[in-house]
Parts: C-alpha cells; structure tokens; sequence
C-alpha cells in the first residue's frame, strides 16, 4: 500500500498524482491523503485548493480528506520498514513509465470559458508560438518561500528569448504571470506579446493553454513545468532555469528532463 498526500498548488498536486496513479496501475494498492487542504498545514503554508478535480482523473484509488488514525498508523509502520517518505515526487521518472495515461488524464474535464477560447485561437494561428511563465506570488511575497525559491530574472528571460530567437526567427510570445500587471509595467519583450493571465481564465486552463503553445520558457515553477512537459509538439524547445531554488539546489536537480534547454 502507498500513501500519498496530496499538498501545495496545482503543479506540485499534478506530480504526487501521477506518481500515485503509475503505482496503482502497476498493481499497487493507493490512497490519496488530501487532508492538507483542510488542515492546519494548508492555513501555514500559502493557502491552496485541491485542484484535480478539474480534469479528466481516473483513479479507482480511494481520496481521504481528514486525518484518521489508521492513516498515521499505517505511516508509522511504513516508517519502521524503512520505506522512503517520498513528497512531491518531482521528476517524470515516478511516472515515465505510464506517460500516455497520465496525459490523457491531465485534460479538462470542462469545455474552456470563452476568455480561454479566445487565446486558444490566438495561439493555434500565431507563428511560433512561445509560452513565457513568470512566477510571482508568493514566491515575492513570502520571506521564507523568497529566501527558499527565489524568482527567474529579467536576464533568464533575456538569454531564453534569444537562445529561441536564434533557432526560429520571428517569435510570438504568450505571457503567463500570477502578477501580470506586474510583468506588464516592468517588463519588455523585443516580439508580438499577448498576457494572457486574467480574472476570467483559471488557472488549470492556463496550463493547458502554455502545452498548446509550440514552445515554452518557463519558470522555477512545476506549474508551467507541466505546461510544457504536456506541450505534444514534437520539435517544442523548452527553456528552463538551472538555478530552480536558491536553498537545497540538490533536491531539484532531476527535475527538467534531459531535452530540455537549462540556462
């Protein structure tokens, strides 16, 4: 039996997940724990939802909202076997081996809003087009998260503009921010530029809309990771920072897979 608790914003939920649903359909025995959402952790850390629901999500697997006591038995003696207490499962290899299943499932269960549709369009008839993630939020906002994460700079932007320049010319850029009024008074971009973040477009439409783009640059951020591991282009160029944490670089360092471009 594997215990998985599900925690932190949607990206990081979209990693636990598929690792948990490779392990079920191998045979194994799974329980997602999504207490996090409702217990004192989630209020500690920066606030989050459960998010899955908001996709195509197969599991037979059974999800327990509140702590019980045979969950934290049931840890404990996993514990005492020596079992790894695995958390975010960050790297496509926890889930490499049912690739397919875990992209059919990562599709929306409901048709796009219109603001959604709108950009959809946009970004099926623009010429190279090129989803640009800069994450803010609280990784601005949170002492602890700043000092732990820290934010890409202006110059990561720069270089992965260029570098994308260089292989394809002319670019057509579709910006994604949790602060994009923020981006768009502080930041210039040398192509077309469409922001695409707004009150009307959810944020799992968002991602969606990053894999429909052809290529991507995205952020030290497993939110617009997924937007690009889940890019179906097949020549997609996918820019990613070396540097994806400031503290405890290590943990990080099989995250971006070994096609995509590291600056």
């Amino acid at each position: 039996m594997k215990i998985i608790k599900l925690q932190g914003g949607l990206g990081n939920q979209m990693f636990q997940y598929a690792h948990g649903r490779m392990l079920e359909l191998s045979g194994k025995k799974v329980i997602f724990d999504i207490s996090f959402f409702n217990g004192s952790k989630a209020k500690i850390d920066t606030a989050r939802n459960f998010k899955l629901d908001n996709f195509n999500i197969e599991t037979k697997a059974v999800f327990v909202s509140k702590k019980t006591p045979l969950l934290d038995i049931l840890k404990k003696i996993q514990r005492k076997l020596g079992f790894k207490q695995e958390c975010f499962f960050q790297n496509e290899k926890y889930f490499k081996n049912e690739e397919e299943q875990v992209r059919r499932e990562f599709t929306l269960k409901n048709p796009p809003t219109d603001a959604a549709e709108k950009v959809l369009q946009q970004i099926s008839t623009a010429k190279n087009s090129v989803s640009l993630h800069i994450r803010r939020g609280d990784y601005v906002n949170n002492k602890e998260t700043n000092a732990y994460h820290g934010v890409c700079s202006p110059e990561y932007y720069n270089r992965a503009i260029s570098v994308l320049k260089e292989k394809l010319g002319h670019l057509s850029l579709f910006v994604f921010s949790d602060d994009i009024e923020w981006v768009k008074n502080n930041l210039t971009f040398p192509f077309p530029t469409e922001y695409v973040s707004k009150h009307e477009i959810i944020d799992c439409e968002e991602l969606i809309l990053m894999s429909h783009c052809k290529h991507n640059i995205i952020a030290n951020s497993t939110f617009s990771w997924w937007g690009a591991w889940l890019n179906k282009n097949p020549e997609k160029i996918v820019m990613a920072p070396k540097q994806w944490a400031l503290k405890y670089q290590e943990n990080f360092k099989d995250i971006i897979p070994e096609t995509w471009i590291k600056l």
